[in-house]
């Protein structure tokens, strides 16, 4: 069969390689990022109709989750609770802010998100000028509607991903974990993303699919157009645009060649364990975040689950899940890898990570606010839930818990106690490991407390980068200073090691998945990996031909 061209012109970019691997596919443009990234834009009246309907599914859509939210919060609270729920979807009910709000779409032609926030800061204003302090309180029932609509809004466009079809090159300004829940590597190829870094979540994503990614693309969006065919180099960051026949070949040659690597690299990780050139065993792991990832991580050698992500399932469902619900997820996705340790990270949300159902207050500084264990100690029935379903589902699995970034040692105590008080009520005696997940230099610091309380650490490498170098892993415009092989970052690292003394330390940030710093990282004094899935025989393959340093108060 002859090589599909496109008879447009042929256009090379350059970019930076941040997820390696071959890829050719179809471009889908997702510009709903544009709109999601701006705070105000105008539509044309060809544009009103579309942005109607958005309003409508976003209505239904909340309506529906204020229900179902009613239901589980009087099952796990009370009547009163649930009856808050149910208070604000007789507020959506009312024709009169329907109207309001496609009036104000047809007179002032802006996007859904703005005439929301218009209309429901207009609503909410009103009640609070009132004299009757009932009525005063119902602006922030108004407020907590219109950040449903506007969660709900931007979960419409996320969805928009969910049936791409096969041999798709996503194309993106940037991605955020909203966007990616429903990809899935049976129909996403390859990504490029104007903004991306080597620790952005458009990466992060793209390793764990097992999928080539290009990052730092000038003029992205000029270049390419949904349905061009596109030529991904995810090593040498080359992105061939409507590639004519002679890149074509070359991209078919080089893809065998890199198949065949590949097949090697495999069946070196199934035979042998991962041991140094001079004797030293490593443990590789693997991070997952579906069964689709379990199974491979196993199929590839992977010694257990190292970090098994949570985010997913909660960022997917529109409501609030049940213990049940989270339980059978997790006997399904862990059922690969039955019989090995695996480690399961409590809900780590916050900052750029939030479930529509939840409508977290929003912060001047996320990243720097509620995030992971912390929007567990403020939603303890979110945490309650979680450790349920786990300890349930322990009595089939060898399972870790991991806390998300710990700080005090409180954030551990009041997990651990939740634990034993569960574990007392379902008469669960053998309890999971606890282990503590160390992503600030606050946690690293302060090691020799927080190990009186756990079974083992867990380094979040980007995080731990992100917080000590003072460098948003998602802003483009401090990318050179996001260095997480810095020597301040190794030095952190073989500080945990040395404070953590008998306590097992593991690695699962994406730093532990690069080959070219692999040997730095084991110098520290790592024994433990968690990489991607789809990384582990190529990690295991170079662990085999690596020569590291091992002093002599670690032989023993």
């Amino acid at each position: 069969m002859s090589p599909q061209i496109n008879n447009n012109r042929m256009i090379s970019l350059q970019g930076k390689g941040i997820s390696r691997g071959l890829a050719k596919g179809n471009a889908f443009v997702y510009l709903d990022i544009l709109h999601r990234d701006s705070e105000l834009y105008v539509i044309d009246s060809a544009h009103i109709d579309e942005e109607k309907s958005r309003i409508d599914r976003a209505i239904r859509d909340v309506q529906q989750g204020l229900i179902i939210d009613a239901k589980h919060i009087e099952k796990k609270l009370n009547k009163n609770a649930a009856a808050i729920f149910l208070a604000q979807e007789s507020i959506l009910s009312d024709s009169t802010i329907l109207s309001e709000l496609k009036r104000i779409l047809e007179e002032d032609l802006i996007n859904a998100e703005q005439v929301v926030r218009t209309v429901f800061r207009l609503y909410a204003r009103k009640f609070r000028e009132m004299d009757n302090p009932l009525f005063q309180d119902k602006g922030d029932d108004i407020d907590d509607l219109s950040r449903r609509l506007l969660l709900s809004l931007s979960g419409i466009h996320a969805h928009s991903l969910e049936n791409l079809p096969p041999q798709t090159i996503l194309v993106a300004r940037r991605l955020l974990p909203s966007d990616t829940v429903f990809l899935s590597r049976d129909s996403t190829v390859g990504v490029l993303a104007e903004f991306a870094g080597m620790a952005a979540h458009a990466a992060l994503l793209a390793r764990e699919l097992g999928i080539p990614c290009v990052g730092g693309i000038s003029d992205l969006f000029e270049s390419v157009n949904t349905g061009d065919i596109v030529i991904v180099d995810g090593t040498t960051g080359n992105v061939v645009i409507n590639p004519d026949i002679s890149a074509v070949k070359k991209y078919d040659s080089s893809r065998i060649i890199a198949l065949k690597i590949q097949a090697k690299a495999l069946k070196i990780s199934r035979a042998e364990k991962a041991t140094t050139l001079n004797g030293v065993n490593i443990s590789v792991m693997a991070n997952a975040r579906s069964k689709e990832d379990v199974k491979l991580a196993i199929e590839g050698g992977a010694d257990g689950i190292g970090l098994f992500r949570t985010e997913p399932f909660f960022l997917s469902s529109k409501h609030f899940p049940t213990d049940i619900e989270f339980a059978d997820f997790l006997r399904y996705s862990l059922k690969p890898a039955q019989g090995k340790y695996i480690n399961v990270r409590l809900l780590d949300i916050g900052a750029d990570k939030n479930p529509i159902y939840l409508h977290l207050p929003p912060e001047p500084d996320p990243f720097l606010g509620r995030r992971g264990i912390r929007i567990l100690r403020a939603y303890p029935e979110l945490l309650e839930a979680q450790l349920r379903a786990i300890l349930e589902v322990s009595k089939e699995f060898t399972l870790g818990i991991l806390i998300p970034l710990v700080v005090t040692e409180e954030d551990i105590s009041i997990v651990v106690k939740m634990i034993r008080e569960l574990a007392e009520e379902l008469c669960i005696s053998d309890l999971p490991r606890i282990g503590a997940m160390i992503e600030t230099p606050a946690a690293a610091l302060s090691v020799s407390l927080l190990k009186q309380h756990v079974d083992f650490f867990s380094i979040g490498s980007n995080d731990l980068t992100q917080y000590t170098m003072v460098a948003g892993r998602e802003n483009p415009l401090v990318s050179e200073y996001f260095i997480d092989d810095h020597p301040s970052i190794l030095r952190l690292i073989r500080l945990i090691i040395d404070e953590a003394g008998s306590i097992p330390v593991s690695i699962c940030g994406e730093v532990a998945g690069r080959n070219e710093i692999l040997a730095k990282i084991l110098n520290t004094g790592i024994r433990s990996i968690s990489v991607s899935a789809s990384l582990v025989p190529d990690i295991k393959s170079t662990v085999l031909k690596t020569m590291i340093y091992e002093p002599d108060y670690r032989k023993n």
